[in-house]
């Protein structure tokens, strides 16, 4: 990476050309030219960039591939359209898929079916039917519960009932007892005796009427065999289940679908879903679609790429920066863009990462730049020259750097300040600086003239640039 250069407006450098001394080379006698070179110390703005190259890359970027072989069939996007992630982009030929993935497109629409059912929630109809059966599941707990308590003693019934039952038992017996006497007057006559026979259907009814009487009365008094306490203890607790039951159902319903269950339903869909997208092409990025390989009809190679999105909202370039010079970069800090294929297009852009270590085995550092990706005729790939603005003076005293020189003993910089015939060497303090210009803290005046002697040979003649030596 070229390490820095700086662009200065509003500087006006004067150069004064003039003849100087005639030097001769004693054994050619041939004479050369002494050129005075000068400049005006001035004030201007001074900027400071580091520069660098590379590549415009995107945002992001995925490569798409079929995961199964088959024969394309729908292709839903062209190359420069936009696409959002989860968008289908393109799906294999179904009659051209092996039969396990045909399968596995009805098990999708069997379990996305289900999930949606689950989230959708019950139907009136639902509620209505679990309304009811709560209703009947309570009237049959209070069946249950009103026989349990009659069936106890005690609770058979009141007391003028069991006196009524009493009293029908009395009756019942001296009805026997009437019937009784009658028989006895006729017991001698023949059995096929008429009377005989009446005697005895009257005596058998009241002995009936008499022992349903008797039972009557004993069960108003009584109270459950053990086999019959169960049974009725049996009948009571399984209607509160019942009961119990009819009314979970109900508010599980109203409550909405369960966690659980819904996500059961998701992990079917999804199972089902990744089977189904080995045949499909699905964005996993919003972006625009860089490349295509493939059209309908073609036959596809599992693993090939088929089609690439790039998301190109943001642009950056990545390059390297030396050492010397990444401890003047920060993040956000301006960038002048200019691309090779767009000479005539300047972008702007900022520092938007700075790696912490160096590249293995270098001794430059990673640093990518943004830019915005909706500037037309930017493309993905093209080369990139960057300038990044890493120091700047609105108003600064600039000398070029020709004119510094180095005090031998001392190591201070020195200038030589021109004042007509006269010559003064001069310290100065620097303070930004470049290949081109300095910074002028203090030694100098704004006006005042720096310079150089410069000493050329005529052409032809013996030595270099400094004469013969």
């Amino acid at each position: 990476m070229t390490r820095r250069w700086i662009v200065i407006g509003g500087v006006v450098v004067v150069i004064v050309a003039g003849v100087a001394l005639v030097r001769g080379r004693v054994r050619a006698r041939v004479q050369a030219t002494q050129t005075e070179r000068t400049a005006e110390v001035v004030e201007g703005p001074l900027q400071i960039f580091v520069t660098g190259t590379g590549k415009v890359e995107p945002e992001s970027q995925a490569a798409l591939s079929f995961k199964v072989a088959g024969t394309l069939g729908d292709l839903t996007v062209e190359v420069g359209q936009r696409v959002t992630a989860g968008q289908v982009l393109a799906e294999l030929d179904l009659a051209s898929l092996d039969p396990s993935l045909v399968a596995a497109v009805a098990d999708l629409i069997t379990a996305q079916q289900a999930l949606d059912d689950l989230l959708e929630g019950p139907t009136e109809q639902q509620l209505a039917q679990a309304e009811l059966a709560v209703a009947t599941a309570r009237d049959g707990q209070h069946d249950a519960e009103y026989r349990w308590s009659v069936q106890q003693e005690g609770r058979r019934a009141s007391s003028s009932t069991i006196r009524g039952a009493e009293a029908g038992l009395v009756l019942a017996e001296h009805e026997v007892d009437q019937a009784k006497g009658n028989y006895d007057q006729f017991s001698g006559l023949s059995a096929d005796d008429p009377v005989r026979a009446l005697a005895l259907t009257q005596l058998v009814a009241a002995e009936q009427g008499r022992d349903a009487a008797l039972r009557n009365l004993n069960w108003l008094t009584g109270h459950p065999t053990e086999i019959q306490q169960a049974i009725l203890d049996a009948e009571v607790h399984s209607a509160g289940a019942n009961l119990a039951q009819a009314e979970q159902n109900l508010a599980d319903l109203q409550a909405g679908p369960d966690q659980q269950a819904v996500e059961a339903a998701e992990a079917r869909v999804r199972a089902a879903q990744a089977v189904v997208d080995q045949a499909r092409l699905i964005s996993p990025i919003d972006g625009t679609a860089m490349a295509i390989t493939h059209r309908p009809g073609d036959s596809i190679v599992p693993g090939e790429v088929e089609i690439v999105i790039a998301g190109l909202s943001t642009l950056h370039v990545d390059t390297m920066v030396d050492e010397l010079d990444i401890a003047t970069l920060e993040l956000g800090q301006e960038v002048e863009i200019t691309l090779d294929a767009l000479p005539d297009l300047i972008l702007d852009g900022q520092v938007a990462g700075i790696d912490l270590v160096p590249a293995a085995g270098t001794a430059q550092y990673p640093v990518r730049v943004e830019l915005d990706g909706s500037e037309s005729g930017v493309r993905v790939g093209m080369t990139a020259a960057l300038s990044i603005l890493v120091a700047q003076r609105e108003s600064a005293l600039l000398i070029p750097n020709w004119a510094l020189g180095t005090d031998p003993k001392t190591g201070d910089v020195i200038v030589t300040v021109y004042r007509g015939e006269a010559r003064e060497v001069r310290v100065v303090t620097l303070g930004l600086r470049n290949e081109t210009y300095s910074e002028v803290l203090s030694g100098l005046e704004p006006g005042e003239v720096v310079g150089i002697t410069i000493v050329e040979s005529p052409a032809g003649a013996p030595g270099g640039f400094f004469g013969p030596g």
